[in-house]
């Protein structure tokens, strides 16, 4: 295999990985994520509409979890 094309393929797979990769964010974080107020989101939470995780009085999210209940939201919606 040339090196160019091993140097390529290198590239591709480490960008396919990123994109898979895992991000905590916080409030904030996913307020402007979800292009909601801080607000709107805890009360999201309260009503269990978002999964988070608390420690003490902080929340965090995963942004795989959320966008896993964004797009099984968006799916039942069609149905």
């Amino acid at each position: 295999m040339k090196k160019e094309t091993y140097i390529k393929l290198v590239d591709e797979v480490a960008h396919r990985i990123s994109q898979h990769a895992d991000i905590v964010m916080n409030v904030e974080q996913v307020a402007k994520y979800l292009g909601l107020s801080v607000a709107a989101v805890r009360k999201r939470c309260q009503r269990k509409q978002l999964p988070f995780y608390r420690n003490a009085k902080h929340l965090y999210f995963s942004k795989m979890e959320v966008d896993a209940m964004l797009l099984n939201r968006t799916t039942k919606q069609e149905r």
